[in-house]
């Protein structure tokens, strides 16, 4: 009999996945699996005391980003190597949307029983790792600022609206970014290194990401003015990818970042440290199921 371990976070998102919790342990009995429930709070110490003792095959995430971020720090500082899987309920699911994962737990578990799993890169800033994404610049704050009656109701377009209300404000920034000992120097509005190619919801942003390539993927957004960034808004939130004449775009295993004003970081949706930041992809870091 296989084991496996759900952590979920009973706030995520619209906070649905409650009601819906006795049909994901309903179907893990259909494959013979027994499943121990761990429901996160604000001191997430004892989780691993609870990997020790259970020693499952997997453990299974259901939460936003925010909670994939905390369960996978843990896991890889204290180098257990067991494979996650994701159900997103959260307000934004990017990795799991990446990954092909279905938003509805009963699929996403015939997903996970299939037994197919990866090993995957992941980024880390000093001691910190991210899964997806690592962010600074004029919309760092958006995740953190942002109502969360707002999120729960309107999901990512509420980070849309409230990233669209602050363009007239943007003020550039001037970046010099160290890639693999290449220096470059750009000014701009914000930054993200990024894991995967889905990023804030949005589909088809980082074109050219893969999961196990060893590399991260920057995408610098250039100054410009209002009407050259609401085209590029535009082209994000239809899917479309981003222009590359509107963005730098690079690919490296070792990023050094500054910038010429004081900047905060955001690691998948969790507020990170100030800039200057070295961000490093560490290859096949941890396994995911897929």
């Amino acid at each position: 009999m296989k084991k496996f371990l759900l952590v979920y976070n009973p706030v995520s998102g619209t906070a649905s996945f409650r009601s819906k919790l006795d049909a994901v342990i309903a179907k893990f009995q259909e494959y013979n699996v027994l499943l121990t429930i761990y429901r996160t709070k604000r001191d997430n110490a004892d989780f691993l005391h609870c990997v020790e003792l259970l020693r499952p095959d997997g453990i299974i995430i259901s939460g936003g980003d925010g909670t994939v971020h905390e369960i996978v720090n843990r896991l890889v500082a204290a180098k257990m190597d067991i494979p996650i899987a994701i159900i997103g309920s959260g307000t934004s699911n990017d990795f799991a949307t990446f990954l092909g994962l279905s938003s509805h737990p009963e699929r996403c578990i015939e997903q996970i029983m299939a037994g197919r799993t990866m090993a995957i890169d992941l980024g880390r800033i000093g001691d910190t790792y991210f899964i997806n994404v690592a962010s600074a610049g004029v919309l760092t704050n958006i995740a953190h600022e942002v109502d969360a009656r707002l999120k729960n109701v309107l999901g990512k377009m509420a980070y849309y609206m409230k990233g669209v209300t602050e363009i007239p404000n943007f003020k550039s920034v001037h970046f010099t970014i160290d890639v693999d000992g290449r220096i470059l120097e750009q000014d701009g509005y914000l930054f993200v290194v990024v894991n995967s190619g889905v990023v804030g919801s949005f589909n088809n942003v980082a074109t050219k990401a893969v999961l196990d390539d060893g590399k991260l993927d920057l995408l610098l957004i250039k100054k410009s003015n209002v009407a050259k960034l609401m085209t590029l808004t535009a082209e994000i939130v239809s899917g479309k990818g981003v222009l590359e004449k509107n963005i730098l775009y690079l690919q490296g295993k070792k990023f050094v970042i500054s910038a010429d004003t004081e900047l905060d970081s955001d690691l998948d949706g969790e507020k990170g440290p100030k800039l200057p930041l070295t961000i490093e992809a560490i290859p096949k870091a941890i396994r995911v199921f897929y």
